[in-house]
């Protein structure tokens, strides 16, 4: 068999899969510090790469003939940690349908006991064009790369703090550098990617006590974001109560156009 020459996101984050003689494919995090955020707690963000890649593949693979897909939307909800001492996630895939514009594909982020850790869903649109999509449908499994490090250090984040946030509130920015890493194969961002540092960003706006660093994710992808340059991620509070919190995440191109928006929930006292 040939050696994979993928080198994106999920060998970085430790994500592999492999394929059954029926074609099924299951999916493998490990669970380690990729998965803590810069606070200690557990980030959410650090599913963020699983679900896309993971589902999406889902939707990739009913494309019509000569087609590439693209994760328009993601949507995760965090529903409990990993147990301690997990030997890692998988996921569990249900698509639900084509309606002419976008696939939809929901699933469940599960535990090695079975255990739902979190629910996600993306929506893929089709393009012509864009690459030869018959050269990744062979692809075969890549070996783990997993980097050290939290999630923001995998990920090689920089984050400012700033008081220029709404009425003077703090708002957080991230910085990435655009090395190929973070890349999906047409070189943009990765969608996966995105959603991770959305999180990061979103949730270190709000000091609430919480033992995970969000609740939940909800992203839109408005167009691709290029890595020619770093790539900085701005997160504000919507709302900021004394049990919950919202924020809006938004990263936008060199002409200061939105390329995606996100929102980051986060739940505990302050």
């Amino acid at each position: 068999m040939r050696e994979s020459q993928h080198h994106g996101p999920e060998p970085r984050l430790g994500l592999t899969f492999s394929q059954a003689e029926d074609g099924s494919v299951s999916w493998h995090q490990p669970v380690a510090d990729q998965c803590v955020d810069p606070s200690g707690r557990f980030a959410t963000g650090g599913l963020a790469v699983l679900v896309d890649s993971g589902l999406g593949a889902g939707d990739h693979r009913r494309r019509p003939k000569g087609m590439w897909t693209v994760t328009t939307e993601l949507r995760l909800d965090l529903i409990a940690r990993p147990r301690e001492g997990s030997t890692g996630l998988g996921i569990r895939a249900d698509h639900l349908g084509d309606d002419g514009h976008c696939l939809t594909t929901r699933g469940e982020v599960i535990d090695d006991d079975g255990k739902v850790v979190a629910a996600g869903l993306v929506k893929s649109m089709e393009l012509a064009g864009v690459v030869d999509p018959d050269d990744y449908d062979d692809e075969p499994p890549w070996p783990s790369a997993l980097a050290p490090g939290t999630l923001a250090e995998v990920l090689c984040l920089t984050l400012h703090e700033r008081r220029d946030g709404p009425a003077g509130t703090l708002a957080v920015e991230a910085e990435g550098a655009p090395e190929p890493a973070p890349a999906n194969p047409l070189g943009n961002l990765h969608c996966g990617v995105f959603a991770a540092v959305a999180e990061v960003a979103g949730s270190a706006v709000f000091s609430h006590e919480r033992q995970v660093s969000s609740s939940s994710l909800d992203v839109r992808y408005v167009r691709q974001i290029p890595l020619v340059g770093p790539v900085t991620v701005r997160a504000e509070a919507v709302h900021d109560g004394r049990s919950w919190g919202i924020a809006q995440v938004v990263t936008r191109d060199d002409r200061g156009r939105v390329c995606a928006v996100a929102s980051v929930t986060v739940y505990g006292r302050r």
